[in-house]
């Protein structure tokens, strides 16, 4: 016969008892969310938690891109090479397209 061991754990108060109802309402105690957590962590190698989340789309990155992103022609018409001035450009051309 397997030995149980008693495992103690640091969870907040609040946690605890906003979890109580749910593991009634699953008909299962603190052992049962234990020794499935257990479960988990043998069989998958990893916590719940830990899993990576999911990776945007194509579309999602591209739409992303677009409204994060200043369209800069980087032509010989660049005042001095000096970036700088470019990007503030493009910034106050977008600020004024917003009024």
């Amino acid at each position: 016969m397997a030995e149980n061991v008693l495992v103690s754990a640091r969870v907040p108060q609040a946690k605890r008892d906003a979890s109580r109802g749910v593991l009634a309402s699953l008909g299962a105690n603190t052992s049962d969310l234990i020794n499935s957590a257990f479960d988990y962590l043998l069989e998958k190698r990893e916590l719940p938690a830990a899993a990576a989340p999911p990776r945007p789309s194509w579309e999602e990155l591209d739409a992303f891109l677009a409204v994060s992103t200043i369209d800069v022609d980087w032509g010989g018409d660049a005042p001095d090479g000096d970036y700088r001035a470019i990007l503030r450009g493009g910034k106050r051309e977008r600020y004024e397209s917003l009024a």
